[in-house]
């Protein structure tokens, strides 16, 4: 799978404004109740580490991994002294158990080709009472039932990367069978649409549908 992600596969990350890049990932933490400040967060499929930037500005201990080596070194550009580890979210991860608070897989776990697998090891490398959080795409979007009327292509479809797609009920299940409690997911978690204005200096988003919004949020705490 590791030959379908180049350069181009990373350009938006890189590209990322840092207004979107909080927008997103303080969302995905507010989901967790109780992150301390000093919170070991481990991004997991950290990309060209658009996360670790905005973890360690607001002064969290940033952590970031991926399977591939080319947008790990452009994190390593942006934040010389990022903690990176180039690893496969398919076999164990290179942790010790008990070394995190929180994880992040941010549009991640679509990609693996056994989330449950995965999952089960993020529960072991977090420490008790941490949580893991994610995003990815939702089956149950209503994009994607219009959108073949329309001539496009759903996203969740359009990527040849991907291998495992959920809904909100079947992601909440393998979160459970991975072992992790108060288990958590909502769609919507992508806006509708951005709004912005720099004439009326108006910057706002239409929020996402429940059910069938364009995103999974997934919460579960060990």
């Amino acid at each position: 799978m590791a030959v379908s992600y180049d350069e181009k596969y990373f350009q938006n990350q890189l590209n990322k404004s840092d207004a979107k890049v909080a927008f997103q990932y303080g969302r995905l933490l507010q989901h967790i109740a109780n992150v301390s400040p000093n919170a070991r967060i481990l991004d997991a499929g950290c990309g060209a580490g658009p996360a670790l930037r905005y973890l360690k500005q607001r002064g969290y201990i940033p952590f970031g991994a991926d399977l591939i080596e080319y947008p790990l070194m452009q994190a390593r550009q942006l934040i010389p002294d990022a903690r990176l580890t180039q690893c496969d979210s398919d076999v164990a991860l290179p942790f010790a158990a008990n070394s995190f608070d929180v994880i992040l897989l941010s549009e991640v776990i679509e990609h693996v080709a056994a989330p449950e697998f995965t999952l089960r090891e993020c529960w072991r490398v977090l420490r008790g009472g941490g949580a893991v959080a994610l995003t990815t795409p939702n089956l149950w979007d209503a994009r994607r039932a219009y959108y073949p009327l329309l001539g496009k292509v759903w996203s969740g479809d359009a990527d040849a990367t991907h291998q495992t797609l959920f809904n909100p009920q079947t992601l909440k299940a393998v979160l459970r069978r991975a072992g992790f409690r108060d288990a958590r997911v909502r769609a919507g978690f992508k806006p509708l649409r951005y709004l912005s204005s720099r004439k009326l200096n108006l910057r706002a988003v239409v929020p996402g549908l429940p059910l069938i919004g364009n995103s999974l949020a997934g919460v579960g705490y060990k």
